[in-house]
């Protein structure tokens, strides 16, 4: 995951400036490498875990990762250090909000690098790589026109929920990265197979073999990002700051293309602050408005352009808001064939969540706000809810979840194509010259 930061967007070396504060590593030539002895590392960690709500500890599973962090991958490090001061001051925000430990906000780091547009082998994505299933449960939206999973702000608020409901589950922080990495079923199943064990280290020889490295690279990253200074790394200092940045609503549907051209903002800096509008669309509200992220010198003009902005070049909007129209429509057509709902009442137990209710029916936390009309994500024993459980399909059904299915890989391809004119159209007009340096940047993306 580290090699596969210098392809994204804002890995990039021009991206990054050496800053950092004067004189803080100015006693160390910068190619030294600083290792140390066992003892050392052991007492530092012992150190960490005085304070810390994780049971970390020291040993050759740990050790190789921080060789890994501190020796083989400086170089990706010093730019994660840097993203940190983007991203950290956010998971912060939102852990204290649902007691989630500060130290968790190291599994980002383990998960995606701090990218926020990570895309695993198998599926997952963002900074906290949600598979579409789970992501759905607590409520990210996933399509061709918005993926929430790369939504830094909502994606956290869903980590977050996710997390308290596997600490609810195993009451053990090790076992809740555990299941995080290989579910819950594989803990569970670890837990039996080690004679009930609720401990990582005892039932580490029953889990699956990724998630035997998982702790003990969190545990590395942990060390290190508390100690890259005695390992003469020094953060590599973004574009932006977290402080610099800020979300407004959007009451109307907008594009990028008229922020870029209305008001000025850096079309890269737009992507790169709101990597959710995959189209580049940022659709009218329904229920609740859409957020946008902007560099803080552009929020006032905004506000106060808003309705110019709005009304700037209707046609950038009105093409992929029609194509996101009928993408919405076809989504739920797929939603009621597919599935097949049958309407069931349930009665919630004490120690459910909307979330464990949601997993049992196969459907999203925000399905079942929507479906009881709910103010809050909170139950109480005994309350009831109306929920639809999913059934199997048959003939008919299927061929028509085929036939939706072309439908919308036809649309999201259109809105792909548009959105290519669109980038063409607009370097025609400003004579750029096409090729080269910048083809090559477009086709890393």
């Amino acid at each position: 995951m580290l090699d596969s930061l210098v392809t994204a967007t804002y890995f990039q070396d021009e991206r990054f400036s050496s800053g950092g504060k004067p004189g803080a590593f100015e006693y160390l030539p910068k190619e030294f490498i600083p290792q140390f002895s066992d003892s050392v590392y052991a007492s530092r960690i012992a150190a960490l875990a005085s304070k810390s709500r994780f049971n970390l500890v020291y040993n050759d599973h740990v050790k190789g990762f921080i060789r890994l962090y501190a020796v083989d991958k400086r170089k990706m490090v010093s730019k994660v250090l840097g993203l940190t001061h983007i991203y950290f001051p956010l998971f912060d925000e939102v852990f204290r909000q649902y007691n989630i430990p500060p130290e968790m906000k190291y599994l980002a780091i383990v998960e995606s690098a701090l990218n926020p547009t990570a895309v695993s082998r198998a599926g997952a994505r963002g900074l906290w790589q949600f598979m579409s299933g789970t992501g759905r449960m607590y409520g990210l939206q996933s399509s061709s026109f918005i993926e929430d999973r790369y939504d830094p702000t909502k994606a956290t608020v869903a980590a977050c929920k996710y997390l308290r409901d596997l600490y609810d589950m195993f009451g053990d922080w090790f076992l809740v990265l555990a299941a995080y990495n290989a579910g819950a079923g594989n803990v569970q199943k670890a837990i039996r197979r080690s004679g009930g064990a609720h401990d990582y280290w005892e039932i580490w020889p029953y889990l699956p073999q990724e998630t035997r490295g998982y702790v003990p690279a969190f545990i590395a990253v942990t060390y290190v990002m508390n100690y890259y200074r005695e390992h003469n790394i020094r953060p590599a200092q973004p574009g932006y700051l977290y402080s610099e940045t800020g979300r407004v609503p959007v009451s109307q549907a907008l594009t990028f293309e008229q922020l870029n051209e209305a008001l000025g903002v850096p079309m890269e800096d737009i992507k790169f602050l709101n990597p959710q509008y995959i189209a580049g669309l940022i659709p009218a509200p329904e229920s609740m408005p859409n957020m946008i992220t902007l560099p803080k010198q552009y929020i006032q003009p905004f506000q106060r352009k808003e309705q110019e902005i709005y009304a700037y070049r209707p046609e950038l909007v009105a093409e992929k808001e029609r194509l996101y129209t009928m993408v919405r429509e076809i989504d739920r057509q797929d939603e009621v064939v597919s599935s097949g709902r049958g309407k069931k009442v349930h009665m919630v137990r004490k120690g459910e969540t909307i979330a464990s209710v949601a997993r049992t029916y196969g459907c999203s936390v925000s399905q079942i706000i929507d479906w009881n009309n709910l103010k809050s994500s909170s139950l109480k024993s005994g309350q009831k809810l109306v929920v639809f459980k999913a059934v199997s399909e048959r003939g008919s059904k299927k061929s028509s979840v085929l036939k939706i299915k072309g439908k919308k890989s036809k649309l999201k391809a259109k809105a792909a194509k548009g959105s290519a004119k669109s980038k063409a159209a607009k370097k025609s007009k400003g004579g750029k010259k096409t090729g080269g340096k910048s083809e090559a940047k477009n086709k890393r993306k």
